[in-house]
């Protein structure tokens, strides 16, 4: 396994700004001073405040570039930034991790990540909010907040935790708004529900609340020493696999103590859970007098039990990845969980609570629970919710929690679910079982008329009986409204519909395929493999997605991560900006040579965003031309020359929303991002 360095520091070091510019300064490795005012620009892509800046061609140091953090953004005094961590990749890439403060205030997912090789800074990216005017009061009480929660939640036994007064973005379609909040997390395993609550100081309302327990859901004694055992058991749709059992008090169960993997029946489960991680009350273990499972009543469990080792080994083979947290953790698996509990009371209820599966991961309870398939207490609708990509769906989830904790609501949301997706595909692929693009394939009752729960190479053609059909293109057919306010009413703006976007970006990326999208692009790709493509995905999510990353973060930083991997100028760089095309992002005639090329600092772009119908580029050095193209691509306004110095754009009529002004100069091109106002 190779080798990866992580440093935490929990007394961090705070880098407070407001100091003039001119009093910081560098040298290159020529003995050039450079200071603040000759770094990349920073151009912010949405009114979330997301932003990638490439530093190639510069010769900035980390050091140098981390110690003026602030002066570099344009924060005020008011704003610090705060050392979190930090990790070395193998590609010997380190990423390093800055929380914002205001005021000392922390600002719920606001992180800045510096990424520097042999200490040259190479990228940074982030979410970032400079304007913020918020008085700082008095947090409401503990109890206060506890009352509010309960009386929204009306749930039986709801325990709380993360307690703090924080920040946050309240995301309304293109709308944000920022609140000085008290952050809680509350669970209620009666009726397994799970929310981070945000409740404002002053109104007392609740202005968000971010659900905790992912659903892949139809909308329909003394102890012995434990010694690990190999076995060949039947699983449910896969027929005899080899797994690993342990022997314990004269019979097996299903553990894998190398892996540390626990599969666990919960049948008669009574709604409690304990801080130590499991769900406990009337869980029992599955056991067998023989090393070899293959009884009728165990073939789910030990289907769930084989997925869990088959991702587990994908994880550690092809990223390197030692369980959903790269720490080895405990990864517990819980099969006939009742998912339909009175809210109030906790009592088993029989409607539809086999038609699932979920993730939990909140309040130290971190578990897979996966249903028997009933629907509406009756069998034969569904078989069970076992199968391989489905339990590999589950599993990323707790890695995608780990990683960029992609926020569970609109567009961030769906990118959670389709990680989810991709790599529970992945997983599928990696056990080379006759693996496909369909998600949960086998689980439905072909008598019902359909086979699968989605598809990711036809999202269009998703069972419309399970609400399955998915857009294929950026706001294209399908597409579901991300406008809050948020529940399961709507899906939390669509998370389990518009994911259809990235997983098919992901298969064109693979596979390839050619055609003409929703908005009218004719497209062509050329698949690299899924074992390039799987790797692209993950780095994108592991190190350059942050909480509140929209599909257009993707698509920008997807091609960094291909960038580190395989070259600015790579085949796999091509065939990445036109599987993004394909989806509706770029304008599908970007050179190979717009990322990381040395045009990245010949122009500066501002205000942005841009208010008033007018915005300036800046050319400090040759002349060039431009053309403003929206994120999907379509011409909005023809190339226009730019002369060196000061060039006012004049864009009356054009909409609000994300913009590319495409730059060429000598045969170069660049892109860059600008928000309309």
């Amino acid at each position: 396994m190779k080798k990866i360095t992580t440093i935490v520091k929990a007394l961090s070091f705070v880098f407070a700004i407001g100091v003039p510019t001119s009093a910081f300064h560098a040298q290159d490795r020529n003995g050039t001073e450079i200071s603040i005012k000759d770094l990349p620009k920073i151009s912010v892509n949405s009114s979330i405040g997301n932003f990638q800046v490439g530093f190639s061609g510069t010769d900035v140091s980390a050091d140098f570039l981390s110690a003026h953090l602030g002066e570099w953004l344009g924060t005020s005094s008011d704003h610090t930034f705060t050392f979190v961590k930090a990790s070395t990749d193998e590609l010997g890439i380190k990423h390093s991790v800055y929380q914002h403060f205001y005021k000392g205030i922390k600002v719920a997912d606001e992180v800045i990540l510096l990424h520097e090789k042999e200490g040259k800074i190479t990228f940074v990216n982030g979410e970032l909010s400079r304007d913020i005017h918020l008085d700082i009061k008095q947090p409401l009480t503990r109890t206060e907040v506890e009352s509010i929660v309960n009386a929204d939640m009306r749930a039986a036994n709801v325990t709380f935790d993360e307690f703090d007064q924080v920040i946050t973005k309240v995301i309304t379609g293109k709308e944000v708004s920022l609140h000085l909040t008290n952050q809680i997390n509350a669970l209620s395993l009666k009726s397994l529900d799970s929310y981070m609550y945000y409740i404002d100081n002053t109104t007392k309302q609740i202005v968000k609340k971010l659900e905790k327990i992912h659903h892949h859901n139809i909308p329909v004694s003394n102890v012995a020493p434990l010694v690990d055992a190999s076995s060949t058991s039947a699983t449910y749709y896969k027929g005899n696999q080899q797994i690993t059992v342990d022997s314990y008090n004269g019979s097996y169960r299903l553990r894998d103590n190398a892996r540390n993997i626990h599969t666990l029946n919960g049948t008669n489960w009574d709604g409690n859970g304990t801080a130590a991680g499991g769900l406990t009350g009337n869980i029992t273990e599955y056991t067998n007098a023989t090393a070899n499972f293959t009884a009728t009543e165990t073939k789910p469990p030990v289907e769930v039990h084989w997925a869990m080792k088959t991702a587990y080994d994908y994880y550690v083979n092809r990223h390197n990845r030692n369980s959903y947290d790269n720490n080895g953790s405990i990864i517990r698996n819980y099969y006939n969980i009742n998912f339909n509990r009175n809210s109030s009371t906790g009592a088993a209820q029989t409607p539809e609570n086999g038609v699932n599966a979920a993730a939990i991961d909140t309040q130290g309870i971190v578990a897979m629970v996966y249903g028997n398939g009933a629907y509406q207490g009756q069998a034969g609708y569904f078989y069970p919710f076992v199968a391989l990509d489905v339990a590999g769906h589950e599993y990323s989830h707790l890695m995608v929690s780990r990683t960029a904790n992609l926020a569970y609501q609109g567009e961030s949301g769906a990118l959670n679910e389709s990680f989810a997706d991709i790599f529970g595909a992945s997983i599928e692929f990696y056990s080379n079982l006759s693996p496909n693009w369909t998600i949960g394939e086998g689980i439905p009752n072909p008598a019902l008329g359909f086979t699968y729960l989605r598809s990711m190479s036809n999202p269009n053609s998703g069972p419309a009986a399970l609400s399955s059909q998915q857009p294929d293109t950026y706001q294209g057919t399908y597409w579901a409204n991300t406008a809050g306010p948020y529940s399961q009413a709507n899906d939390f703006g669509g998370v389990h519909t518009n994911s259809g976007v990235g997983n098919y970006w992901f298969y064109l990326l693979s596979v390839g395929g050619s055609g003409t999208n929703d908005i009218g692009n004719a497209f062509s790709v050329t698949g690299i493999t899924i074992q390039k493509a799987e790797k692209i995905a993950y780095r994108t999510l592991a190190n350059y997605l942050t909480a509140n990353s929209q599909f257009v973060d993707a698509y920008n930083l997807s091609k960094q991560a291909v960038t580190d991997l395989y070259g600015a100028s790579s085949n796999e760089q091509l065939q990445n900006v036109k599987a993004w095309y394909a989806v509706g992002f770029g304008n599908g005639l970007l050179a190979t040579n717009e990322v990381g090329n040395k045009l990245e600092n010949q122009f500066n772009i501002y205000p942005n965003p841009a208010k008033g119908g007018i915005f300036t580029i800046e050319n400090t050095k040759n002349e060039a031309v431009f053309e403003l193209y929206d994120v999907s691509g379509r011409l909005i306004k023809k190339a226009e020359k730019l002369n060196r110095g000061k060039n006012n754009i004049h864009i009356d009529g054009v909409q609000k929303g994300v913009y590319l002004v495409k730059i060429n100069s000598e045969g170069s091109t660049v892109s860059k991002k600008i928000v309309v106002e």
